[in-house]
């Protein structure tokens, strides 16, 4: 994923060797993990405010931030496999300070759309370019005819999986926007002191809005409200190299939505960790489990909400 010039650092292409470390390309399945993607550049590039607008009648995507932007040069380059400005040396892959490190995305989002329009004001110069990449394929660099009000990008998809007509088809609507919406949550609990927008283009509504805020548990608090957020319990343990930090929930849940877990300010799913928190947690429940007239009783069964 490369999206813009971070800093002082320009778009570059990676070294072989550097190439050759890192796993094969993305490969892009669905429309909330095109949202993740651009959201995350988003924040590589320093923005405080992110809209994202979805429309998937149309399978069309837009991504608003007011980051840094690109320059001329930058311009030239994005989109184009392995060019990052976040990743330049084997180096730095053991001290990884931004998500998108391995210039993929935007390249793997314009293979499966018609057209991927890119619009950005550089903070530097002041200037607005525009550049298209229609059926994979980048046309150049222009200077846009209309001025951008203030510095960031515009990043907007259109046709998504115009190329990929099962994929597309087995797209339900509904079951997809909660997706895209646990993903701009999972995010924004990452980054609390981002704003972030998301809506629904295809019935005009807005989904969600999340002001910035000071630290995880307000934002939990703005997400799920301040009955659920006055059960969280702050958790903080160092040992040797590892640190773990974050918040579980005196309180059950009936399912895991509600549970977020990251390594290295990186969300991760489904993995060992989770298999193991959710065990420990359960035989809490079952060896220390309160008697039943004390408040905050959890049943064995129930899933504590939880953010690392």
């Amino acid at each position: 994923m490369l999206l813009c010039t971070v800093l002082s650092r320009m778009i570059r292409i990676l070294p072989e060797d550097v190439r050759c470390r890192l796993r094969s390309g993305i490969a892009v399945t669905s429309v909330s993990q095109c949202v993740e993607e651009l959201l995350l550049n988003s924040a590589d590039a320093q923005a405080t405010c992110i809209a994202i607008r979805v429309d998937l009648e149309i399978f069309r995507v837009q991504v608003v931030d007011n980051g840094c932007g690109l320059g001329p040069e930058d311009m030239d380059r994005v989109g184009l496999r392995y060019f990052t400005s976040k990743c330049h040396s084997l180096k730095d892959l053991e001290d990884l300070r931004f998500y998108g490190f391995r210039g993929e995305a935007i390249a793997s989002l314009a293979d499966v759309c018609s057209v991927v329009e890119i619009f950005s004001k550089h903070k530097p110069t002041g200037t607005t370019f525009t550049r298209l990449f229609q059926n994979g394929k980048p046309l150049p660099v222009q200077l846009a005819e209309v001025t951008r009000p203030s510095a960031g990008t515009t990043v907007t998809l259109y046709n998504l999986f115009y190329n990929l007509p099962v994929r597309r088809g087995r797209v339900d609507p509904v079951l997809e926007m909660e997706r895209i919406r646990h993903k701009v949550e999972a995010a924004s609990l990452m980054k609390p002191t981002i704003s972030f927008s998301l809506k629904n283009d295809a019935l005009h509504s807005m989904v969600l809005q999340l002001p910035k805020t000071r630290d995880v548990c307000s934002r939990f608090c703005q997400i799920y409200g301040p009955v659920k957020s006055k059960y969280l319990r702050e958790v903080h343990h160092t040992q040797d190299r590892l640190e773990i930090v974050g918040f579980i929930s005196s309180e059950g849940h009936y399912n895991k939505s509600m549970q977020f877990l990251y390594v290295n300010s990186r969300l991760v799913l489904k993995t060992r960790l989770h298999k193991l928190i959710d065990f420990l947690l359960k035989k809490e429940s079952v060896i220390c489990r309160p008697k039943a007239s004390q408040v905050g009783h959890t049943s064995p069964g129930f899933h504590r909400p939880l953010t690392h």
